[in-house]
């Protein structure tokens, strides 16, 4: 019997252009061209008020569609400096408004004397999609107070986008770019002096580039500042953050090539290869947790914060796949201090930690908090499975034991003495992991019978469990030749 497809939705929300999403559910920004994620609010309807219904995109406009629906519920509202993205998180549909489309916003809606609680709104008027409107309703409490503060924020933040225009400072950054002395100069050189000249002046200007977007140490700028400087000087950190993060990109691909060579060359012939420079470490080391281009506060997110801070953790962690390569689990402090070095200053709390860890399980992101017996409490792989990590310690452990012939020698013949187990030491240098989890790992392959151990003066050894699969003879102290 042939299983009937689900009709493709048509309503407002997809027919705006669609927004690309990461696996966790977050909106994946354009950091080549800048884009920064300045808002987030929830509980917020799409509405369109037209004559018929908008047209689906061309990809989807394929197959079999739903009845025209005018408005969607349920959604959250993102503003970046270059669209506004509406999501439906349940059936992960996102859509996109480019900011460069809409003409004209305001406000509408509110209480008035025929409605007291009227709705309140943002209203765009846009070159693709004629108006539409973004209603708000005060976020996962349904507030109506609360309501007429989100729209105001929203607002806000769409017009100091409008305003910005960040998406032409790409056309900018390329004609800065063909303006750079270092490209002038090099040009009126010729062989190795033009490289080795052009390279000088490219470093100068980038070890340039912080102080200009921090407002420099010009003193007579200091001196001229007024009540509007403030903003003067967010605003020049805008203009030139796209260029930081292009060198900080630059920086981080060279580092990526370094190292896909140097392991080539260690596969071919690990003696010949050649150890990484001292610059190189150091630059590995300053940036190898950078490049998250989206690092909300809690003023930003409002009540969706723990939701987004949930979703960045799991996009965080299955960059590079750095969860997989700690073994499928990595402990709270390791998490920790890794995610507040990758969000710079916006840092965040313990207990925000906690909360979003909590949600993981609700938002389905393929990562949940875990607590072992001892108390301690690990951020963990679904994938991650306990019988199969305590068949791997047992194989381990099997494969320590040395059979070591003696000259001493019995009626019965030769004899041979077992030696070998592993400690939680070997543990962490075969699974490149933490002594604590080493060690709750040993703790729940014992509880699970596949290793027993061995308690003496010298520590506590574990070895394999010979009762869990009845196969003695590898084990016997006494073989005949």
């Amino acid at each position: 019997m042939a299983t009937k497809t689900r009709p493709r939705r048509w309503s407002p929300l997809t027919c705006l252009t669609p927004a690309s999403l990461s696996p966790s559910g977050l909106i994946i920004l354009e950091s080549n061209d800048g884009e920064v994620e300045t808002l987030v609010r929830t509980n917020v309807e799409l509405r369109y008020y037209g004559s018929g219904p908008l047209p689906l995109p061309t990809a989807s406009a394929a197959g079999t569609t739903a009845p025209w629906n005018a408005r969607d519920v349920n959604l959250s509202c993102h503003v970046t400096t270059h669209r506004i993205v509406l999501l439906d998180e349940k059936d992960v549909v996102g859509g996109s408004i480019p900011l460069p489309l809409v003409h004209m916003v305001q406000p509408a809606g509110g209480p008035s004397f025929r409605s007291p609680k009227g709705s309140y709104k943002v209203q765009m008027s846009t070159h693709a999609w004629g108006e539409l409107t973004i209603v708000f309703r005060g976020g996962e409490t349904s507030s109506y107070t609360q309501s007429a503060k989100h729209r105001d924020d929203a607002l806000d933040a769409i017009r100091q986008s409008l305003k910005r225009k960040a998406w032409n400072d790409k056309e900018r950054q390329v004609m800065k770019e063909a303006l750079r002395p270092s490209k002038a100069i090099a040009a009126r050189r010729v062989g190795v002096d033009a490289i080795f000249t052009q390279n000088e002046l490219r470093h100068r200007e980038n070890a340039n580039l912080a102080d200009v977007a921090f407002g420099g140490n010009n003193k007579q700028s200091t001196l001229k500042k007024d009540k509007g400087s403030k903003k003067e000087d967010i605003d020049s950190f805008l203009r030139e953050a796209t260029e930081l993060i292009k060198v900080i990109h630059k920086y981080s691909a060279t580092i990526e090539r370094e190292r896909a060579s140097a392991i080539g060359a260690s596969s071919t012939n690990r003696r010949d290869s050649a150890s990484p420079g001292k610059d190189t470490e150091k630059l590995v080391g300053m940036m190898e947790h950078m490049g998250m281009t989206s690092a909300l506060s809690e003023k930003q997110s409002g009540s969706v914060y723990h939701k987004q801070l949930a979703r960045q953790l799991a996009d965080f962690l299955h960059l590079n796949d750095k969860l997989t390569k700690a073994g499928g689990m990595m402990t709270l402090t390791d998490v920790y201090c890794l995610f507040n070095r990758a969000r710079g200053t916006n840092m965040i709390s313990p207990e925000d930690l906690i909360k979003a860890l909590d949600l993981m399980k609700e938002l389905k992101l393929g990562i949940s908090k875990r607590s072992f017996s001892s108390g301690v409490i690990v951020i963990q792989d679904d994938a991650f499975d306990d019988e199969v990590m305590a068949e791997k310690l047992a194989k381990l452990a099997s494969s320590s034991i040395i059979h070591q012939s003696q000259n001493n020698t019995h009626s019965s013949g030769i004899t041979q003495s077992s030696i070998g187990g592993i400690t939680v030491m070997d543990v962490c240098r075969a699974l490149k992991t933490s002594a604590l989890l080493a060690n709750e790992q040993l703790l729940s392959a014992e509880q699970m019978g596949w290793l027993c151990r061995d308690s003496t003066i010298e520590g506590v050894r574990f070895f394999p469990n010979l009762f869990k699969t009845g196969d003695f003879s590898s084990y016997s102290p006494l073989h005949v030749r």
